[in-house]
């Protein structure tokens, strides 16, 4: 990832997290789906809370319980640059996605639970946004991100999906200490996704763990990702692999595999 891009985000992001952190608390609320198609329909009508849309105040969406009913949509959010915050959310019946996001910046999504839609979360040509505890299961797909770049996709769980992470086209996204567990496949990438880093990441279950077309970064600074089909030793006992875990013979590999999940 480009550093003054990740610094940027993260920075935003941080302050997005500092102003969130405080749990919302009380039972959800059903509602119908939720369509913002511009920063002028971040509106009560439309599910927001709370906020006016600034990195101090961002828009808040949160405390509801959706049943899309075979709608296409959960939550779609199209060619917003406002700052908002979803969170608390849960979400089935999706006939494309439970949250959607398209042509976005300066979103968090935290701590919802997607179960039961075509897809969990779709990031189009969407940047600078991040995905944080929340909760994707028995979708087709988890999460799949489509021409989107430097996002954060931190400690989720995403299990029993088709594929749990698919990039079509995504550059320099981080995946950070998620859980990905008895899907069909891990992480997809292909289209030319490259310069991702992915580690500290926990691979559990999964009938394919990986796939990848172009090079990505799946350790930092010593660490790699859990991957419970890794067969090498650790004769020093640093806890860490003494040969790569392979995730394609053009040199894409973890070099620092985990032996225990993060």
């Amino acid at each position: 990832m480009r550093k003054g891009a990740l610094l940027s985000c993260t920075a935003a992001l941080l302050c997005l997290i500092g102003i969130v952190v405080a749990a919302s608390g009380g039972d959800l609320q059903d509602r119908n789906p939720i369509v913002i198609t511009s920063d002028y329909e971040f509106t009560a009508k439309n599910g927001v809370v709370a906020g006016s849309g600034t990195v101090d105040d961002p828009y808040i969406i949160e405390g509801w319980q959706i049943d899309a009913g075979y709608n296409d949509y959960g939550i779609r959010i199209d060619r917003t640059s406002r700052y908002f915050v979803i969170r608390d959310v849960e979400i089935s019946g999706a006939a494309k996605a439970a949250i959607f996001l398209s042509y976005v910046r300066n979103a968090l999504v935290q701590d919802c639970k997607l179960t039961g839609n075509w897809v969990g979360i779709i990031f189009n040509f969407a940047s600078a946004n991040r995905i944080s505890g929340c909760t994707l299961m028995s979708n087709t797909d988890g999460l799949h991100l489509y021409f989107s770049s430097d996002n954060q996709v931190l400690s989720n769980t995403i299990e029993r999906n088709d594929y749990a992470i698919w990039c079509d086209a995504s550059n320099t996204n981080e995946f950070i200490g998620n859980t990905l567990a008895s899907n069909h496949m891990g992480i997809y990438l292909e289209l030319c996704s490259q310069g991702n880093l992915l580690y500290h990441n926990t691979f559990l279950d999964n009938i394919h763990n990986a796939h990848s077309d172009d090079l990505n970064k799946w350790d930092y600074e010593g660490e790699g990702n859990y991957w419970f089909n890794y067969v090498g030793i650790d004769a020093d006992g640093n806890g860490i692999g003494d040969s790569p875990y392979i995730i394609s013979s053009d040199s894409d590999q973890d070099n620092f595999p985990l032996l225990r999940a993060p």
